[in-house]
């Protein structure tokens, strides 16, 4: 896999956010809006899911460690 194909969490917050802001830009299209809104969420799901991982994993190390 490139990187492309496995953005990290914070290519993926830079790519929600611009998907976000498309809301308040000039080219909002409404007839869009729905299908963006669902890409939007699908990445904010991948987001909250790798961040959980992660945190979990953190939690792990710090057990191990204490």
């Amino acid at each position: 896999m490139t990187k492309k194909d496995n953005p990290t969490i914070e290519e993926k917050i830079a790519m929600l956010e611009q998907k976000v802001a498309w809301f308040d830009g000039d080219e909002f299209v409404l007839e869009q809006a729905m299908d963006r809104y669902d890409e939007a969420q699908k990445l904010a799901d991948e987001i909250q899911v790798e961040l959980a991982d992660l945190k979990n994993t953190i939690e792990r190390v710090n057990l191990t460690e204490g």
